[in-house]
């Protein structure tokens, strides 16, 4: 792998990571438009901890709140949750959020990306991941304004499992079910990032564990340069979504989407 590959691959990992484009997808999409081999455990692994180094540090005063939060609240009233403040209820939310989608990942994800990892499943998956955008937009529930609760955040955790499938995209589904579920779009886009926190950082720390011996410092300098391509991307991609979505909305990804499914049938051997 060269330099430039590693840098053009970390800089779509951090974008596709956080818009709602799906950023299994395009890792699938543009390798195979640009003739590229695939990138292997390692690479994969370090794009994904430099997106997972982007939200630690954007929520870092937002994570420290949450999970200080929790901890007091979990100690002094344990399990009446009338009592926890708004901080620990936000972090029992993104716990029972997760449970979903890293229960339905531990079980089925190494199936789920040997099946659905062809390119023709990746078009199918973009189409139902921008409908489902389509449909959370025409709706209006979001205009609601309504806050996060347990029942929310366990149904907007389920939408989170359709990240599985290469196409779909992680905030896309997220926000899209959080705004079905009556969250504005800002709300639903910062609960969707920092419920993917514990998913992503999980999911990294076990990929590094499983590549760690593969490690070596020839890859060094390639890795390097994908981690902070990633991470610096990602960090760009956080703050121009949470901007964009206030003023916008999903329209836009939803288009580019569609124009990528069209280059996906015109110029890609499926």
């Amino acid at each position: 792998m060269s330099y430039i590959q590693a840098l053009v691959l970390g800089i779509v990992q951090g974008l596709t990571e956080f818009l709602p484009i799906s950023s299994s997808g395009h890792l699938i999409v543009i390798p195979s438009i640009l003739g590229w081999a695939p990138s292997g455990l390692v690479f994969d692994t370090t794009l994904h901890l430099g997106t997972a180094a982007a939200l630690l540090v954007y929520f870092f005063k937002d994570l420290k709140n949450i999970v200080f939060g929790f901890l007091k609240d979990v100690w002094q009233h344990q399990d009446d949750f009338n009592y926890y403040s708004e901080y620990g209820k936000y972090g029992m939310y993104i716990l029972l959020g997760s449970v979903p989608a890293g229960l339905i990942g531990f079980l089925f994800e190494d199936k789920i990306e040997y099946v659905f990892r062809a390119l023709r499943y990746v078009a199918i998956f973009l189409f139902l991941g921008s409908l489902l955008m389509y449909v959370s937009e025409k709706l209006s529930f979001w205009k609601l304004s309504s806050n996060v609760n347990y029942f929310k955040s366990l149904a907007i955790g389920l939408f989170q499992s359709l990240a599985l499938l290469p196409g779909f995209s992680r905030s896309g589904s997220t926000i899209a079910g959080g705004m079905l579920f009556g969250l504005s779009r800002e709300e639903a886009a910062r609960f969707s990032f920092l419920l993917s926190v514990p998913i992503v950082v999980l999911a990294g720390g076990y990929e590094l564990a499983r590549a760690g011996f593969l490690i070596t410092l020839d890859w060094l300098p390639i890795l390097l340069v994908g981690f902070f391509a990633s991470f610096l991307t990602g960090l760009a991609a956080i703050r121009f979504l949470l901007n964009f979505l206030n003023k916008k909305g999903l329209s836009v990804f939803i288009i580019y989407r569609l124009v990528l499914i069209a280059a996906i049938l015109l110029f890609v051997k499926m």
